[in-house]
């Protein structure tokens, strides 16, 4: 049987819009998608990430941008397994800060929503950072999923966003196994003032901004491989 990614969406994005994509970037996994905008009011267990173990390796969660903060937040809290993996993608303990997205272009982008979303979307989306030029289809269908959210759920993520702030002094029960992926150039997720790494937290920095799904995906692999429990697809990689 094979290990499960329990994938923990950004704002407007479940990751399902990339499912394809995914699948074929990391084949030797099951996918569960996740829509980090339903679970911002849930503890873990309401929203199905707390689950034993099971089938060869286990399973991990994999949390990228808005789903990390959320993440970090339940770890705060002391809601986290320490059992249960956490891959950090495009890490976000607080998403206001120096350098980074400000509140006044958050918003902006609140009071634009519900006249001109199609604007706020493109616009999100080429504020994302990225390395090198990304396949038109991965805006499209980024885009295409953004839709199919309200806008209230797109401002309450937006106040999420804004409002939570996860100091890592304040994380106990962490995972045993976490890894944070930092991309040097992404400017949403920026890593500054981030004062110490969490406990038993691995840190690895990429070449690259806010998408390492497109930018370093054997990184992500070989993070997924290490988390699971080391080498358990021969040949695989």
């Amino acid at each position: 049987m094979k290990p499960t990614i329990h994938w923990l969406g950004g704002w407007a994005s479940s990751l399902s819009c990339w499912e394809k994509q995914l699948r074929e970037l990391f084949p030797d996994f099951e996918h569960r998608f996740l829509d980090t905008h339903a679970l911002l009011n849930k503890t873990p267990a309401e929203a199905g990430v707390l689950f034993p173990p099971q089938g060869v390796g286990g399973n991990v969660v994999a949390g990228w941008s808005m789903g990390t903060l959320l993440a970090h937040h339940w770890i705060a809290q002391g809601l986290w397994p320490q059992d249960l993996p956490l891959l950090s993608l495009c890490p976000v303990f607080r998403f206001l800060r120096p350098g980074g997205f400000g509140e006044p272009i958050i918003l902006k982008m609140e009071k634009k929503l519900i006249a001109h979303r199609e604007a706020v979307l493109r616009d999100f989306w080429r504020r994302m950072p990225k390395a090198g030029v990304i396949p038109a289809e991965w805006e499209e269908n980024w885009i295409a999923g953004a839709r199919n959210y309200s806008d209230a759920e797109l401002i309450q993520g937006l106040d999420f966003l804004k409002d939570i702030v996860v100091e890592t002094s304040t994380l106990h029960s962490v995972p045993d196994r976490w890894e944070l992926l930092f991309g040097d150039q992404d400017l949403l997720a920026p890593d500054r003032g981030m004062e110490t790494l969490p406990p038993r937290a691995v840190r690895t920095d990429y070449a690259g901004g806010h998408l390492p799904f497109w930018e370093c995906p054997e990184l992500i692999r070989t993070s997924l491989q290490r988390l699971v429990g080391g080498a358990i697809f021969p040949g695989s990689f």
